[in-house]
């Protein structure tokens, strides 16, 4: 018998051009325009800026917890209906947000956010461009690079209609724009797409149709084989760093400078240029290095990214310039790891379960990142200040450093 022909998509640069601008819109509207909701949410509810920034906290850890099985399900079936599906749901949350009167209804809300923003946004795209196009690397980092834009692009249109028509109009023309970005450009460029896996479940659907036993082509799950390598608990650590450190930043950066006595104006500039930071360290790894070898791009980016940490310590004496160099190598190194983290996988274990593998990986990283904000500030409080912090920040990079070296000793071929 055989098989189904394929169904008609897109070629790589459309299916890729398509991945980012629905990325660009999506990060854009579900994390650079949260900010922008906070003094309208407070003003009308009379909720503190904690109470509100915990849904956002509430939204990324469903994200994490649900990102096994989407990423089994998008190695399965392939990320047109997951996708899709995902943004259009976005879209219409956005919309009920908008007739959220009790704290715990917006918490609601957060969580259905969280479970959708996890079928469309950051793992699954990737696996997605894993699976259907030639040279992955090439699309992950363009991919990355544009949606690096996504604080530019989408936040100032929130902006102007928060402060035309108040914040619900803001959160509509985000919810328009998530449907005729993600949901449409998804629906129609991601068509005929695969997953991983796609292939080696058909062949076993197709045995069990014609009553014949199913053989065990592909071998053991690709999830429970890298759970059993020390390389997988190796990146985990490295890029639990990762996500540990750039969260603790995001939050503790304007205190840090607050404490240092350094002006708001100047601290806020730094703080918004890290997102064009990370978009200049990925043109410059693209550029440098068109292959993006994980393991030779991130034995590079690893110590760069504590070269940043240690540029915020020693920035201090040398003022506005100090501050410049952090934020240039900081955010170039931050920048570049997330798409290390990406090909890394793929480089180590192969294609196959990428979307699964991606997903543990996340969900390893659950604690660190949310546990970051308030295990800086308690360490803060204890020890009289940010300087020791920054101290054990550039530690754990330091490890973080030796653990991903270790772990792409293990690399193996693509599969």
């Amino acid at each position: 018998m055989t098989s189904p022909a394929p169904s008609p998509r897109a070629s790589d640069n459309a299916l890729v051009l398509a991945l980012a601008i629905g990325q660009i819109v999506g990060f854009g509207a579900l994390f650079h325009s949260f900010s922008i909701l906070l003094a309208p949410l407070q003003a009308e509810f009379g909720w503190s800026v904690t109470e509100i920034a915990l849904a956002f906290t509430i939204g990324l850890f469903c994200a994490d917890v649900v990102g096994i099985p989407v990423g089994q399900w998008v190695d399965r079936r392939g990320g047109h209906g997951a996708m899709t599906l995902g943004a259009g749901a976005c879209a219409l949350l956005l919309v009920a947000w908008t007739y959220v009167e009790t704290l715990w209804g917006f918490y609601g809300v957060w969580v259905a956010l969280g479970v959708a923003q996890s079928t469309f946004l950051g793992n699954v795209t990737a696996s997605v461009i894993t699976a259907n196009t030639r040279d992955f690397r090439r699309g992950l980092t363009f991919v990355a690079i544009l949606s690096g834009l996504s604080s530019i692009a989408i936040a100032p249109v929130a902006s102007y209609a928060v402060a035309m028509w108040g914040w619900r109009a803001g959160l509509l023309a985000l919810a328009g724009l998530m449907l005729i970005g993600p949901t449409l450009l998804y629906g129609v460029f991601l068509r005929g797409t695969v997953g991983s896996r796609t292939a080696e479940f058909a062949r076993r659907e197709r045995a069990l149709a014609e009553g014949r036993l199913p053989s065990a082509a592909g071998g053991p799950s690709p999830l429970a084989n890298a759970l059993r390598t020390p390389a997988f608990w190796l990146l985990a650590i490295a890029f639990s760093v990762h996500w540990y450190v750039i969260t603790a930043v995001l939050v503790h950066f304007l205190p840090l400078m607050q404490e240092r006595g350094v002006p708001y104006e100047i601290a806020v500039a730094n703080f918004a240029n890290n997102g064009p930071a990370a978009v200049i360290g990925r043109l410059a790894l693209y550029w440098i290095d068109p292959s993006n070898s994980a393991g030779r791009t991130g034995r590079i980016a690893f110590p760069a990214f504590g070269a940043g940490v240690l540029a915020l310590l020693l920035a201090q004496p040398l003022g506005a310039w100090g501050l410049l160099v952090y934020m240039l190598v900081y955010g170039m190194a931050a920048g570049v790891i997330m798409i290390v983290r990406q090909t890394a996988i793929a480089e180590i274990f192969g294609l196959r379960g990428y979307g699964a593998i991606t997903g543990a990986l996340t969900t390893v990283c659950i604690l660190p990142r949310t546990l970051a904000p308030v295990s800086v500030a308690m360490m803060r409080d204890s020890l009289g200040g940010y300087e020791p912090v920054l101290w054990f920040l550039f530690a754990l990079i330091a490890a973080a450093t030796v653990a991903f070296h270790f772990a792409m000793r293990g690399r193996t071929p693509l599969a």
